[in-house]
């Protein structure tokens, strides 16, 4: 038993795209050298042959003959371009996991690193106790970064393979949006200036939706989270809600680095990072971005950015289908 599948191992080359084609294109060759070799060697009984046909038997023959052989070549250049075309995709899946294992290993590290030196210094250290509340906030923010890159991880896989399970409600997409500015002003408010504003109505839910709440959470903490990342100390960042008739429009501004307008459809790529000369290195999985796209595809909605170039910030926009009573 053991022998057999150690066979098998080695034999398992044999089944890989590029064995294949090669492998078909051998074939393909000997198929040839075999036919030509025939066709010489039974020339001359084939010559007597055609010449006790009749002409038109003879044309209309030759014509099957060639069809024939065309139709086999195409079949044949058919088979090796869907060889050609499932190794580069199998290479792009590779290369993706690869990047996904490499990006997500190091933004794993750092809050992990983090949340160890905090441990390791309440306990071996005689701490004051002002000071040990400080490492223990910093313990816990560390835990919910590392949570929400877990998250994004998960989420991603989840909507890319369309099995995405969480109930669809109505939500309030104004409030939404609001707790998400509480939440990154509380993180980030000594460094960044963040303004929130939504015109006033009487309409009761004139900013409802109906969508997954958790997901849509995700969604504007992904643009604030990729606002700050982009945006320099003292950066202002605003949000705001308006309704488009049967549309509700969410935008998230920024005055930061700014993007060049042939880059503002590639950002929503997975992984997609755009080249800066700055030193200064941003971290994240590369996931975000994407994971927002995924998202506003769930609920039927639109994203999209807008930047007038470097230096010059930039502004993404989200329309989703607003809630009505009467449908």
């Amino acid at each position: 038993m053991t022998r057999r599948i150690l066979m098998l191992k080695k034999l398992k080359w044999l089944l890989h795209p590029i064995s294949v084609l090669i492998l078909a294109q051998i074939c393909w060759g000997l198929l040839m050298f075999v036919w030509i070799r025939w066709y010489i060697l039974r020339s001359q009984e084939i010559n007597n042959l055609i010449e006790k046909l009749p002409v038109g038997a003879t044309s209309s023959g030759q014509w099957v003959i060639l069809a024939q052989g065309c139709i086999l070549m195409g079949f044949i250049l058919i088979a090796l371009y869907v060889i050609f075309v499932s190794q580069r995709r199998l290479s792009r899946i590779t290369k993706m996991q690869d990047t996904i294992l490499s990006s997500v290993t190091h933004e794993l590290k750092t809050p992990l690193a983090s949340i160890r030196l905090y441990a390791e210094t309440i306990l071996l250290r005689n701490v004051a106790e002002e000071e040990r509340k400080k490492f223990l906030n910093r313990t816990l923010k560390e835990t919910e970064r590392l949570q929400k890159l877990v998250d994004t991880v998960l989420i991603s896989a989840r909507l890319e393979s369309d099995k995405s399970s969480l109930a669809h409600i109505r939500v309030n997409l104004s409030e939404l949006l609001n707790n998400s500015f509480n939440q990154f002003k509380d993180r980030f408010g000594e460094i960044r200036t963040f303004d929130f504003h939504q015109l006033p109505t009487n309409e009761k839910q004139a900013y409802f939706v109906i969508g997954n709440p958790y997901h849509l959470s995700m969604l504007f903490d992904n643009l604030l989270d990729n606002a700050v990342k982009y945006t320099e100390r003292g950066g202002l960042i605003q949000g705001g809600v308006i309704v488009k008739n049967e549309f509700i429009q969410v935008h998230i501004k920024d005055n930061g680095v700014g993007i060049e307008k042939k880059n503002l459809k590639k950002i929503f790529k997975k992984f997609y990072r755009i080249e800066r000369n700055s030193k200064t290195r941003v971290q994240g999985s590369g996931l975000g971005l994407s994971v927002c796209h995924s998202i506003v595809k769930e609920h039927h909605g639109k994203l999209f950015a807008f930047s007038e170039g470097l230096n010059k910030g930039t502004s993404f926009y989200v329309e989703l289908h607003r809630f009505s009573s009467h449908c």
